[in-house]
């Protein structure tokens, strides 16, 4: 959870998924609605996850009268395949009939970014922005708070698409990826430590973007930290192991801080490679498990691959369940989930 003002205009970074969460949002809204000054009761939700805990946020700050507008690019394309899919339709519907015309929610083949759903400065008045504490989230926050330059847009699609392409932005916009590259995982020994430094990036690069030549000077130092994790990416590959027909292995539990973008770029460049896996001891998943996997999908062959295929159609997604997985590309599993259920489904793909 992060919490930053963005141009006068109070914002609350956080993934709505348990009751404490709902709690957090309706906590910020109450807060910032007493000691802020606003000519409107306008609260807007950007790129938050579609979830009960989601709908319950909106559903309790409408009661207490507060105008919700809702905007995400999360929606199913096509017809729901899977039970956490059908949760999102029926999520979605239930946003829809709350907030009629205030809501909404398209597909990232359309919107690859969630900035596109705004105009610069339209909710520069709010009470309160709700958002994604991903990229997407902070620059499409930015843009509906006011605070725009030219290539936002782009950028913000490159920093929600695929890690390797990630850094390919403006100058700017590399330093923000850079910057989430080396990020700590989650450790659940030191559990604030990836908080903390979530944060200093995000206020960091938002005084960057407006001109702020020490923050500018900090984000850049950390380049150098990301050139050294870039190293450790290409001497992780070479350990890669093939375990199933397209599908590749890196394990990096308890090895020095790497570059996911890296690491995953030069995985797809293996021959009939079509799924990169790398097990790790940190993350959300491990946090709780101890050892967590993560799959994705290479660019080529995400229009045909689906990774939910892997897991229960009934399937909960959370860390104490063993599995996050919000779009079809991507998926994190515990040790168990992966040895019963994803890595015999891989073999017989």
């Amino acid at each position: 959870m992060i919490k930053l003002t963005i141009n006068d205009v109070p914002t609350l970074f956080i993934k709505a998924f348990s009751p404490e969460d709902v709690e957090a949002i309706i906590d910020f809204v109450r807060d910032s609605f007493k000691f802020h000054s606003s000519s409107t009761n306008t609260i807007l939700f950007i790129d938050t996850p579609i979830t009960n805990a989601t709908v319950e946020a909106v559903e309790r700050l409408k009661r207490e009268g507060f105008d919700v507008v809702f905007r995400d690019h999360h929606g199913i394309d096509g017809e729901p395949e899977n039970d956490r899919e059908l949760r999102v339709v029926k999520a979605t519907h239930k946003l829809q009939q709350l907030l009629g015309d205030n809501c909404r929610i398209t597909v990232r083949r359309l919107h690859p970014a969630c900035s596109t759903l705004v105009e610069e400065g339209e909710f520069s008045k709010a009470v309160a922005i709700i958002a994604d504490p991903d990229a997407d989230g902070l620059t499409a926050a930015m843009k509906a708070a006011g605070i725009n330059y030219p290539g936002l847009d782009d950028d913000a699609a490159k920093l929600d698409g695929e890690p390797q392409l990630q850094v390919t932005g403006t100058p700017i916009s590399q330093l923000l990826a850079k910057g989430i590259a080396v990020i700590p995982s989650y450790d659940a020994t030191r559990p604030k430590e990836r908080e903390i430094a979530h944060q200093k990036l995000f206020s960091d690069w938002l005084k960057a973007v407006l001109g702020n030549e020490a923050a500018l000077k900090r984000l850049e130092d950390q380049v150098a930290t990301y050139d050294q994790a870039v190293n450790v990416s290409h001497e992780l590959a070479k350990s890669a192991q093939s375990i199933a027909p397209g599908v590749v292995l890196v394990d990096v539990a308890n090895k020095p801080l790497f570059d996911p973008g890296t690491l995953n770029a030069l995985l797809e460049t293996i021959p009939e490679c079509r799924i990169t896996v790398v097990r790790k001891n940190l993350g959300p998943i491990a946090a709780v498990h101890g050892i967590q996997y993560s799959l994705a999908v290479a660019k080529s062959f995400q229009n045909t691959i689906n990774l939910h295929d892997l897991v229960p159609t009934d399937a909960k997604s959370s860390p104490e369940a063993g599995i996050i997985s919000n779009v079809s590309f991507l998926l994190h599993t515990s040790e168990d989930v992966w040895h019963k259920e994803v890595f015999p489904r891989l073999k017989s793909m």
